[in-house]
């Protein structure tokens, strides 16, 4: 009889538990979400102003880091659905320090989708086919960064980028 009553004890306990254990769990989980959250928007906050504003020694390399940078946004396929002779309707603009300066500099990017050359070698038979496929591969664009600096020097670099 003793044990049937600790068995009957345990198991009332149980029952009557499971809605307070559901909702400190709920309870638990939400915090939790709630300080990574903060963490997130706090590393976006401290991290993000070092990473958008680069310090260059010239004019003229600010330039060149604003095709560089017009590369990268072409690789990961920000103007794949340009036309050709399609251009960016406003100029990408990206602020820059220069070396011993703390005033930001701005660098305007116009990026052009110029032609689209057909890759060498042949269809494969039995396989649609079109220019777009494959990565994009065969799309020529020009790109013009022009830097503006201190005193009004300014450099311009255009480029041609095939894909």
């Amino acid at each position: 009889m003793e044990g049937y009553r600790a068995r009957y004890f345990i198991k009332q306990l149980s029952i009557n538990n499971r809605g307070m254990a559901l909702f400190s769990a709920i309870l638990i989980a939400l915090f939790a979400l709630l300080a990574l959250a903060g963490l997130y928007f706090a590393l976006i906050k401290l991290l993000g102003s070092s990473q958008t504003i680069k310090t260059y020694a010239s004019v003229r390399d600010a330039a060149a880091g604003g095709v560089h940078s017009a590369v990268i946004m072409i690789q990961s396929g920000s103007f794949n659905e340009y036309s050709l002779g399609e251009c960016t309707s406003q100029p990408i603009e990206i602020n820059f320090k220069l070396y011993g300066s703390d005033r930001l500099f701005k660098n305007k990017i116009t990026v052009c989708l110029s032609a689209y050359k057909t890759l060498p070698g042949y269809e494969v038979t039995g396989v649609a086919y079109s220019k777009s496929g494959a990565g994009y591969k065969g799309y020529i664009y020009t790109i013009i960064s022009e830097a503006e600096g201190p005193e009004n020097t300014r450099s311009r670099v255009e480029a041609i980028y095939a894909r």
